[in-house]
């Protein structure tokens, strides 16, 4: 079961944290928690996560730590054994960017497309990551 506290932001306005708490054994199995702008946003994100929760192993993948996507990217360089050197050059140099040190469960569209603006506008990776000559 869910609950839902109402908080007062820096701004004077209210959002509410939703959370849900499994516990299994007496001990917390997965906690998770977003924070909505309307009580009924919160209430209703409940009942969906608590369904999706349900679904046989969904528990299991959600409470599974998740990598960061130059993690998945070097696995999937070593597992592909074919794969060309653009490929694998394009892909060495997705990990110079910001969206690699991301997790892989928190990358959102808003973030590809963030990623691809940067692309288009010649924005240079993360400066620690790659030398300037």
């Amino acid at each position: 079961m869910g609950t839902v506290n109402a908080r007062k932001r820096k701004d004077g306005s209210v959002g509410y944290t939703a959370q849900i708490l499994i516990k299994k054994g007496g001990k917390i199995a997965f906690r998770e928690a977003k924070t909505f702008d309307r009580e009924r946003e919160a209430l209703a994100w409940i009942g969906w996560r608590e369904t999706e929760l349900k679904k046989p192993g969904a528990l299991d993948r959600a409470s599974t730590p998740s990598s960061k996507l130059s993690d998945a990217i070097d696995r999937y360089v070593k597992e592909k054994a074919d794969m060309g050197r653009t490929k694998q050059q394009v892909l060495r140099s997705i990990k110079d960017y910001k969206i690699a040190d991301m997790d892989c469960s928190a990358i959102r569209s808003d973030d590809i497309v963030a990623f691809a603006r940067e692309l288009l506008t010649g924005g240079a990776p993360a400066a620690d990551s790659r030398k300037l000559r």
